[in-house]
This record gives C-alpha cells, structure tokens and sequence, in this order.
C-alpha cells in the first residue's frame, strides 16, 4: 500500500519545473507580489527568478519521494521580499490544509514577530509543521525564532542522510553535494547554508510524516528529536 503523498508549501523563489523531474512533483504554482498601487497581489503565471527554491526542492525530494509540493514564490532576482508579502504567503499557505510549510527564509524586523506567531499558533493548533531556516549571520528572526517551529542551522560535518538535535536547533548538511538533479543548476556551488539545512530536515520529517497519526506537533518532533540519536526510522 503506497502512503498519501506529504503535502509541502514551500514558500520561497518559486519552483522551476522544467529542472530534474520536479514537474511531477509540484501540484501547484502560485506567486505573491507588491503591485505598482502597493497592494499585495497574486501573480499565478510569475516564474521563478532565481534557483534557490528549485534547490530546496530538489533536497526534500531527494530525502524523500513521496511529497507533493505547493510552490509559493515571494523572493525576488536578489531572494528580498516585503514582510508582508511574507505574512500574505503564510496566510494563504494554510488554506491549503498542508502537512508541512517550509521556509528557507526569514525576517530580522521585529514588527512582523506577533503576526507571524499567531499563523504558527494557527498551524501547530491544525497540526501543520512549521520549518525555517535560522539567519545565517547568527541574528535573531523569524519565524525561525519563534516557539513551536523547528528551526534549523547548517552544519558542513555530517552528510545528506543524517542530521542532529542540540541545543534548540536541528542540524543538517548545509551544501547540495550528492543532490539528484542539482548539476542542472547554473548556481548549484552557491546554494549553500541554513536554507538548504532546513530543506534536509523537512525531507526528514516527511519521511517519517506516515507515522504522525493523530499527534500533535510538538509530539511528533519530539520524535524526529529522537531519530536524530538513534538514526533509524519509527518501527
């Protein structure tokens, strides 16, 4: 019996489906922009401008097959974005009901911490798990920061099938070395840090998703906690 595919928001520089064989694995596209009047819109037809989200997908896939994905694009050429357009992605990220929502990315600017943490309150209380990378400069930022999201950091010692838990951080590969797909990519020497660490822990956590049952999240990444010690799946 083959388990339901894990549903996946990536929310990042969009998904490039003409890469690898990610066609098959995306389910939906979808784009969020300022507009020329300031107004957040969305943009269904917007491509991807850079690689970095294709990277990300092309991990999590290579973890773990079985996963559809739900590209939400809000990174520009220079992977910036508004804050809002951030919360705006988040928002419409848990109308799709996911198992996960990923997040290569983050926010230093204090004001958006309240909001962001009534969406993570929303989504743990609905049983979606929440990844984010942790800022690569060591400076606080969420939603990484924030309690009940499994916040991650890159570590260059271990490879792409492990990972490890310390000190509030899950810690996993931060490179793309042995990625199926990724010599595809113009840029793949520079898809490098926390970014591409959180994406090998939802890969994980989605490979272990089938054993969630009811749970609910905190439980259930006490689990993963667990795995990173003993290295084995659930039984």
């Amino acid at each position: 019996m083959i388990n339901k595919p894990v549903t996946i928001v990536v929310i990042d520089s969009g998904i490039d489906v003409s890469k690898s064989d990610l066609a098959k694995y995306v389910k939906k596209s979808t784009s969020f922009i300022v507009n020329d009047e300031g107004y957040i819109a969305e943009n269904k037809s917007l491509k991807s401008r850079h690689e970095h989200g294709t990277a990300i997908a092309m991990i999590i896939r290579d973890i773990c097959e079985n996963v559809e994905f739900i590209s939400v694009n809000i990174l520009n050429e220079r992977l910036t974005t508004d804050g809002r357009v951030l919360i705006h992605a988040f928002r419409a990220a848990l109308l799709y009901k996911p198992d996960i929502i990923h997040l290569s990315l983050g926010t230093t600017h204090w004001r958006y911490k309240l909001p962001l943490k009534k969406l993570v309150k929303e989504a743990t209380k609905n049983g979606v798990i929440i990844v984010s990378a942790a800022n690569n400069e060591g400076i606080t930022s969420y939603p990484a920061s924030i309690k009940g999201v499994v916040r991650v950091k890159g570590n260059s010692e271990i490879n792409k099938t492990d990972f490890f838990y310390n000190n509030v951080f899950f810690n996993a590969p931060m490179g793309t070395k042995n990625i199926r797909g990724i010599s595809e990519l113009e840029h793949s020497d520079r898809a490098v840090g926390n970014s591409m660490a959180a994406a090998y822990i939802t890969g994980h956590i989605a490979m272990n998703y089938n054993h969630k049952s009811t749970e609910v999240v905190e439980d259930f990444i006490e689990k993963i906690k667990l795995l990173s010690i003993k290295k084995e799946c659930f039984k």
